[in-house]
């Protein structure tokens, strides 16, 4: 019998642009048209005016081009900024419920999410589901509850088959050009023991031998011990066209296709449904206020409702510190990925990350992906290729080898382009959620080895916490509708 070769799996480099001299393209235009204006300052007889003009240019190309913790030093100017207006403004604290400004005394979500409105519908195939709208922004998040097939013992051809399914999947999102981006949340928190019980006296007779029902639930009793609990959903946004306030009709168009892409993921070995009004209210609670995980589960169980509307799933307070974000009780520090991996991978690349960590309670990851439309995915990509053709002709020699290696990068996307695949961009956050009392220090440690196993390099949104905390949710606000981070951070 032969053996199933085990596949590797490589992500493209960020998209660039190569000006003269191997500078990016836009400190090439900021130089030129600064040497272009001290030319004619110099004809004009004006060279002292010229020189200082040269001078501010340099400078303006030194503030735009020199990278700081992954940005460039206006990104880092702006955000400090923005830091430094909330903290004077006393934005930074928020406040909600009756003794607050929120209006009617709910406890609305905080920052971005919280202009967005909850609406119900019915699917094409008779299942209900929910949209979170952002109606200035005209975007309709709709949650899909996934079940994870995990290390379930399967062939690696059929592993192979499933990857090959998941990156068909991401392809498709593409084809349709109004999905803007696709987030998958993966999130483990104590468990308290309650659905595993469920589930065994589910599968349990009354009219079974006392010693198998006996074994059973002590089966039950033993692997619900500090078991942990793994919450997943994948998070679709829409871009939808709305002619009123009261217009709601984009529902009938989103509940039209919802069952072919949740259908779909069956293949990749992801079993997924819409998510109710109530569950979705449910899990972004739970994020902001993690002490009422163990009540929401008991409901769960017994099949209560909760009766907890979309007005009032936000936390009572919380504030934004320049690395930790405090919220009902708790803080939580989370991190964006600052390198992706540089080498090819296979597919359980991300198992240690993913997965339950002994000292960390609670672990949110959230993978994001936005897609290019097919046409335009097509163009940055040739437009790409050629950009790396420029930049090893014209590299010097200490760094032809890295424009070789981007040669090869852009001709393998346009091969594989070529054969169906389609464009997107990668993101990544990770978010620790543990006790007011508790010390983040050695988690941090944790995170950043966890990252390291990952082939990942992770790095903490200073500055941005709140921004990034709401990101991670999964909730249909993503840093890429914003030109950075900041920029969402500073709404």
């Amino acid at each position: 019998m032969d053996s199933v070769e085990v596949p590797v799996y490589s992500l493209g480099q960020p998209s660039r642009r190569t000006g003269l001299g191997g500078f990016s393209m836009k400190t090439t235009v900021i130089g030129g048209v600064g040497f272009i204006t001290f030319l004619l300052l110099q004809l004009l007889g004006a060279g002292k005016i010229g020189l200082i003009v040269l001078g501010v240019t340099a400078l303006i190309a030194v503030v735009i081009s020199v990278p700081i913790g992954g940005r460039s030093l206006a990104q880092m100017i702006e955000m400090i900024i923005q830091d430094w207006r909330s903290r004077y403004k006393k934005e930074h604290i928020y406040l909600s419920g009756p003794s607050s400004r929120i209006a009617n005394g709910h406890y609305r979500l905080p920052g971005v999410l919280a202009r967005t409105e909850m609406h119900a519908a019915i699917d094409a195939a008779g299942r209900p589901f929910c949209a979170i709208f952002d109606r200035p922004r005209r975007e309709a998040t709709v949650l899909l509850n996934v079940q994870l097939s995990g290390q379930t013992a399967i062939t690696q051809e059929e592993r192979n088959m499933q990857t090959a399914e998941w990156g068909r999947w991401l392809a498709s999102l593409s084809l349709s050009g109004d999905i803007i981006s696709m987030a998958l949340v993966v999130a483990s928190r104590p468990g308290t023991g309650d659905v595993v019980a469920q589930e065994v006296a589910a599968n349990v007779k009354d009219s079974a031998p006392e010693i198998a029902r006996r074994i059973m639930n002590e089966a039950a009793a033993t692997l619900s011990q500090g078991a942990p609990e793994i919450d997943a959903h994948i998070a679709l946004t829409f871009s939808v066209s709305v002619s009123g306030a009261d217009d709601v009709s984009f529902l009938d168009l989103i509940g039209m296709r919802l069952p072919t892409l949740y259908e779909s993921l069956s293949w990749s070995g992801i079993q997924a449904a819409p998510m109710r009004e109530s569950d979705v209210c449910a899990r972004a609670h739970m994020f902001f206020h993690p002490s009422a995980e163990k009540e929401f589960e008991e409901l769960s169980v017994h099949g209560v409702d909760h009766g907890l509307s979309w007005e009032d799933v936000g936390p009572a307070w919380c504030q934004k510190d320049t690395t930790v974000y405090h919220h009902d009780g708790a803080k939580s520090m989370t991190w964006e990925m600052a390198q992706a991996p540089r080498s090819t991978f296979e597919d359980t690349l991300l198992s240690p990350l993913i997965g339950h960590h002994g000292r960390i309670a609670r672990k949110r990851v959230a993978l994001v992906y936005r897609p290019f439309e097919a046409g335009q995915g097509a163009g940055r990509v040739e437009a790409e290729h050629q950009d790396a053709m420029v930049a090893a002709n014209s590299s010097k020699k200490i760094r032809s080898a890295a424009a070789e290696m981007r040669l090869e990068h852009t001709d393998a996307a346009r091969r594989a382009q070529a054969r169906g695949a389609q464009l997107g961009r990668y993101s990544m956050f990770v978010t620790v959620t543990v006790n007011e009392d508790e010390d983040l220090g050695s988690i941090k440690h944790d995170v950043q080895q966890l990252g390291a196993q990952s082939n990942l390099r992770l790095r903490v949104m200073k500055r941005q916490q709140d921004a990034a905390f709401a990101v991670s949710c999964g909730l249909g606000q993503i840093p890429w509708s914003k030109p950075s981070t900041s920029t969402l951070a500073g709404m």
